[in-house]
């Protein structure tokens, strides 16, 4: 989990913390309207074990779904204020809440792709983990 294919890269469990740090402020950001800026990291990287990442991933995902499906389609598509800085957003000031939800998913996969090259690289099988 402390493995990193260069110096200066992010580590195995460091990814894995982008992962879940994005997806948990977002999670609080449209729920509350503010974005958690100093709200400790989901889990610590440098003592993570794979096993307890997957788990607070998992509980982030279950939390995520159940705000999806508490929303009706109209409040998905209701205009989210963008705070000052969110990348994702382009520039915007405000964009659809399913957008919003959209671009958890899309950072995730942009943070998996890479820990797929680092398996690779290391010769491991990423479909095994």
């Amino acid at each position: 989990m402390r493995w990193t294919p260069a110096q200066g890269m992010r580590t195995v469990a460091s990814q894995l913390v982008e992962i879940a740090d994005k997806e948990r402020e977002t999670l609080v950001w449209v729920q509350t309207g503010v974005w958690p800026d100093d709200d400790p990291p989901t889990f610590d990287e440098e003592t993570v074990t794979l096993a307890e990442a997957r788990v607070a991933l998992a509980r982030l995902r279950k939390a995520t779904y159940a705000f999806i499906d508490g929303q009706t389609e109209a409040e998905l598509e209701r205009p989210v204020a963008n705070p000052e800085g969110w990348y994702e957003a382009l520039g915007l000031l405000q964009c659809p809440l399913s957008e919003v939800l959209r671009t958890v998913a899309a950072h995730e996969w942009y943070h998996t792709g890479q820990l797929v090259m680092y398996l690779w690289s290391r010769g491991e099988d990423p479909y095994a983990w």
